[in-house]
């Protein structure tokens, strides 16, 4: 039995307020490529105009907003034609005790989109984002090439030997001051920020900062559907293993729906269970 195209069930309306409120800040798309995800199809425009009913109840208006894709702010210079053909490698900072700079180090593969690490540095030199690569590396092998901004870590003679010594890596550096030289681990970086520490009352250490970021990662590559992905997820792609695209008219919600609630973030992760 199919439902008709025109008609949304009571039971789908519900998942889609709860998906949208256990995930504050996403738009119609993210939730749609969410349900699809979920073997459901549910256009965004149909997200949105359920999220805009007075019922079951008002949510925050940010929440209704749709954000620009991650296409919209990457840079599409350097293609990227399997997983581990480019990654590309940035620094940034977050704040302990809400006053102590930690440097994170993330690496990002740009095909699928995954994290390969996101790593809190003990101090902002060489040998600790060596640490971090070679720490990648060692667990999903050596990229083609990597992109950099021109910091000094990673323009020192430690890091190109790093690179050397791993098959070679072709290293690709960004342009100096440009916003944008290395956006797609630029996004992951925001991403890690916004929907995830943001989240955190308080950073309380460093070995809490492990912690964030290696659930941050679990989550980032395993549970959140990615715009550039056509709704994927990093994992999906990485291993190839890509759902199958939903019906038109599959309006059914599953039993088979699989949550898990990332207490530290207070966010809501949905995926269908996996068969036994």
């Amino acid at each position: 039995m199919t439902v008709p195209a025109n008609i949304t069930p009571a039971e789908l309306a519900a998942l889609v307020w709860r998906i949208a409120k256990s995930n504050a800040g996403w738009g119609r798309f993210r939730v749609a490529n969410q349900l699809k995800l979920l073997g459901i199809f549910l256009s965004a425009s149909t997200v949105r105009n359920i999220l805009n009913r007075p019922q079951p109840r008002k949510t925050p208006r940010k929440a209704l907003k749709s954000k620009k894709t991650e296409d919209e702010t990457e840079s599409r210079s350097i293609p990227a034609w399997y997983p581990n053909h480019v990654w590309s490698i940035d620094t940034t900072i977050v704040y302990k005790w809400g006053l102590l700079e930690v440097h994170v180090c993330v690496i990002i593969d740009h095909f699928s989109r995954k994290i390969m690490a996101a790593v809190p540095l003990e101090g902002p030199n060489a040998g600790w984002v060596i640490n971090a690569m070679d720490e990648a590396i060692e667990r999903y092998g050596s990229p083609k090439h990597i992109i950099s901004d021109q910091g000094s870590v990673f323009i020192s003679e430690a890091f190109a030997e790093c690179l050397k010594n791993n098959n070679r890596i072709k290293h690709r550096l960004g342009a100096i001051g440009k916003k944008g030289s290395i956006a797609v681990t630029e996004r992951a970086n925001l991403t890690l920020k916004s929907e995830w520490l943001n989240h955190v009352p308080i950073i309380r250490g460093i070995d809490h900062l492990h912690e964030l970021c290696s659930e941050f990662v679990f989550w980032y590559n395993a549970w959140r559907p990615h715009m550039a992905l056509d709704g994927n997820r990093p994992d999906d792609v990485f291993f190839g293993n890509l759902p199958e695209a939903p019906a038109r008219d599959a309006k059914f919600v599953p039993t088979e729906i699989e949550t898990r609630y990332f207490r530290q973030a207070r966010i809501t992760g949905y995926r269908l269970k996996k068969a036994g």
